[in-house]
């Protein structure tokens, strides 16, 4: 169930993210001088736990439930440790149709990097704010070009992303693609 606060805070940081002109895609960046596929350390730090360890991201998200969220999006594709060992990276990709309409979007458990870790790149923006469920949480605009955003959910010491890019629609309409698999993902997420 989605809840105003998430909504409301995604739909201003795209709108106030609008004048960017970037058309780059993406996801957002983990640490600062690192790709979005690098990671800031191989294993979550001694002792820290956060239930993330060993988590697929594939399992947060069914097939039928992406179509939900984008009609005409394919089967996933399981991206494996993309961002580091120990990560897990999903994604899955709606095409363009007639010009209009493609989107990527993705999930990434990220058991050894909390918020602290997000990089904002020159044109992004982060909002923090809290999840649906409750948990402490930052939503990314336009980190990854015009047409990104993200939304970044603390679990116990580590992190979930969703994110969603297009090079067609806008980046509210991406933060909206995020709102609808934040409703199916956080459920999922382990307490801590």
């Amino acid at each position: 169930m989605r809840t105003a606060a998430l909504t409301t805070v995604i739909a201003a940081a795209a709108l106030a993210a609008a004048a960017c002109t970037s058309t780059q895609t993406g996801q957002a960046s983990p640490t600062s001088g690192q790709t979005a596929g690098s990671s800031a350390s191989s294993s979550p730090s001694s002792g820290s736990t956060n239930g993330l360890v060993g988590l697929n991201a594939c399992t947060l998200l069914t097939d039928d439930e992406a179509r939900q969220v984008a009609p005409g999006a394919g089967t996933h594709t399981d991206n494996g440790e993309l961002g580091g060992a120990g990560t897990s990276d999903c994604e899955w990709t709606k095409p363009v149709t007639n010009g209009t309409g493609g989107v990527t979007f993705g999930i990434t458990v990220r058991p050894a990097q909390g918020l602290k870790d997000i990089v904002l790149k020159p044109r992004g923006k982060r909002t923090d704010t809290t999840s649906p469920g409750g948990r402490p949480a930052a939503v990314v605009t336009n980190n990854e070009g015009e047409g990104s955003c993200a939304a970044v959910i603390a679990v116990g010491s580590g992190r979930i992303d969703i994110n969603a890019a297009t090079v067609h629609d806008t980046t509210q309409e991406m933060c909206a693609v995020v709102d609808k698999v934040i409703e199916y993902v956080e459920p999922k997420l382990p307490a801590s």
